[in-house]
This record gives structure tokens, sequence and C-alpha cells, in this order.
């Protein structure tokens, strides 16, 4: 049995293409990476005004969160609206998560993956997890393991940790994919490596992937790790 695909949780996702006031968004980044929200919004603030969408996106999460200034779910999704409409991934990505979940707005599975798809067709992972977990779920689509299985690769191939544990899952219940213990192992034991998880559970997830291997089959399955690892996950087959 599979386990269910990771919620996603809204948090404040920082865009990558380079800003209009570069000076003034980088240093709200260095202070909210200190932990500074309160000064990261004083700056955000007048860039979002002017139309720079990372910063819109930003001040729409930090509505949502609650974190530099209160919470409020009205603002977030002004914010959040604007910076999806000019293009921005993160502002895709968490629009779609609140209409997935039913956070602050009526869930609309529609809206979600109009949201998510865009934010996903512009490489964003955690937007790709949410795809795959609709069509795993059959949320407002045909449940299409198939499917499901094309997005968690996508952002397994990223490094993204839950996509790669529960594509190792599929991998051993031959759910969307054909039944490979290897391929299941290998995804598994990826995924364990960065996963926010204890020691105790760590080893059992390992372990669990590993005991209906043979020996000769484990080795084969832990140089499948090391060459997927070593090649950025880009050599997984």
């Amino acid at each position: 049995m599979m386990k269910p695909v990771a919620t996603i949780t809204l948090s404040l996702l920082l865009a990558c293409a380079a800003p209009a006031h570069a000076d003034d968004y980088e240093n709200a980044l260095g202070a909210m990476r200190r932990g500074d929200f309160a000064s990261g919004f004083k700056l955000l603030k007048p860039l979002a005004e002017k139309g720079d969408a990372r910063a819109q996106a930003d001040l729409g999460a930090m509505y949502l969160t609650g974190k530099g200034a209160p919470a409020d779910p009205k603002e977030a999704m002004r914010w959040l609206r604007l910076a999806a409409d000019h293009g921005n991934a993160s502002a895709q990505f968490n629009l779609g998560t609140m209409y997935l979940e039913g956070q602050f707005v009526m869930r609309d599975y529609k809206e979600a993956m109009k949201w998510n798809l865009l934010a996903a067709g512009q490489g964003l992972a955690a937007a790709q997890v949410n795809i795959a977990s609709m069509y795993y779920d059959g949320a407002g689509v045909t449940q299409d393991y198939k499917e499901a299985a094309k997005w968690l690769r996508l952002a397994a191939e990223q490094g993204d940790a839950d996509a790669q544990l529960n594509l190792g899952n599929m991998y051993v219940a031959g759910q969307g994919v054909e039944r490979d213990l290897l391929r299941g192992y290998m995804w598994t034991q990826l995924a364990t490596e960065s996963l926010s998880m204890g020691d105790t559970e760590k080893k059992a997830v390992r372990d669990m992937s590993a005991k209906t291997l043979s020996s000769e089959a484990l080795a084969k399955a832990q140089a499948m790790v090391t060459r997927c690892k070593e090649s950025k996950f880009k050599n997984c087959d």
C-alpha cells in the first residue's frame, strides 16, 4: 500500500529569477533567512506595489503564514493572484495548494489542477507532487496511477524526498509502473537520506524495502542507488 502523498505545507517559497530591484530584494531575502520577517516585509512591500512578481509572491506567503505581518488570507490571496498572473511559480503553487486543500478558499480541484500545472510546467517539484497526489487519489480527475507515477518521477529526479519515497512504493506495489523491487529499493533508499524522520523510522523504511531482496539483488540495488545519486538523479534506470 502506497504511503499517502505528503501534504504540501504552504510556505515562503522564494523564486530564482533575477528581480528588478536586486539589492532591495536580496536584502529582503537575507533578512528572512535570518528570521527577521518584519524587516523582510518592509523591504518587499514597496517592490510588490511596483509590480515585482517575486516580491508579490513572497508578500502573499507572508500574509498567509503570518510571518512578518498579521495573517490576512484576503491580502494573501490578492498578492498571490497578482504574482501568479505574472507567471510566478511559487505563487501558482501556493494558490494550487490552497484550492487543493481548501485552505482559506472553497476546495476546487479544477483551480487546484490549473495552478499546479502552471507551476509544475516551470519545474517546481512540489507542484508536481501535488498533481501526482490528485491522480493517485482521483481528486477531481479520473484515478490514474500511471499519470501519478509520471509526475512523481519528475519530482523525484529533482531530489524531492516525498516523491522519491512514494515512487519507490509504487514500484514495489506495481502501481502505475511495472513492479520492480530493485527500483523500489533504490528510490526508497534515496528518499530516506533527506526525509525529515528519525533514525529509527529511516531504518524501518530501509529494512522494509530490503527484506524481499536476495543478497545478490540487494548489492545490485545498492549500486543503482550510488549511480543515481552520483548522477544527481539523471541516471536512475
